[in-house]
């Protein structure tokens, strides 16, 4: 309701998470004139943090071994999460496989450990994130698209989720889409050199000036 709007040109942005939300915000209304996806995945969530989970490690500079380790904890987890349907067994299964099965002889700081662990995991969020495939919603966006993830992504990895993306689009057969991989820029979209989440808080760039230029650029482009 806002004079200095155009209601006829409002789009949406949406950065991580907000990738899997805006193709769902834009195949329920037919007002959506555009859509920017920051980082926004276009394969399974299991997937996603499967491929996070390796990166971030190995940025971190932890060992392959230690990463395939903490790969098969993940895939414990995750199994627990998406099969078993008993709160209270779910709990107590989660706490043993986090714990490595010492939780019952933890002490009293170290249980309140790996609950808080358990707490992040046992959701309904992020059961609905694990199962969740984005690829059916985006082949019915027909809203003209910008998909942009950065080289140095460690969280949604540009090599799996942009041609994922692009295919959804181009099978869905959307007539104006543009897919770009942005050299040296991390999750958040800043200059780094390795991508690792640890940089994100040492970077003084919040964005790069150049991410808000080509997402301008584009969307001057195609409303007047």
């Amino acid at each position: 309701n806002r004079n200095e709007i155009d209601d006829e040109n409002i789009g949406l942005i949406g950065h991580s998470e907000g990738g899997i939300i805006a193709p769902m915000v834009a195949n329920q209304s037919e007002n959506v004139a555009f859509m920017v996806l920051l980082a926004g995945p276009g394969i399974p969530g299991e997937q996603i943090l499967y491929q996070q989970n390796d990166r971030s490690l190995k940025a971190a500079g932890m060992s392959d071994e230690m990463i395939a380790q903490n790969r098969q904890v993940q895939k414990n987890i995750f199994n627990i999460i998406m099969t078993e349907k008993d709160s209270a067994k779910r709990i107590d299964r989660l706490q043993r496989t986090l714990s490595g099965g010492m939780y019952p002889m933890m002490n009293e700081d170290q249980k309140k450990a790996i609950n808080a662990q358990v707490e992040a995991v046992n959701t309904p969020w992020f059961h609905f994130f694990l199962t969740y495939d984005p690829y059916p919603a985006l082949t019915e966006v027909d809203c003209p698209v910008l998909a942009l993830i950065g080289e140095n992504d460690v969280q949604v990895p540009a090599e799996t989720n942009l041609p994922a993306i692009e295919k959804a689009l181009k099978e869905g057969k959307n007539p104006d889409y543009k897919i770009m991989k942005l050299e040296k820029l991390n999750h958040l979209f800043q200059t780094s050199e390795t991508g690792a989440i640890s940089e994100y808080g040492q970077i003084e760039e919040t964005i790069s000036p150049g991410v808000l230029k080509i997402i301008n650029d584009w969307i001057w482009e195609r409303v007047e």
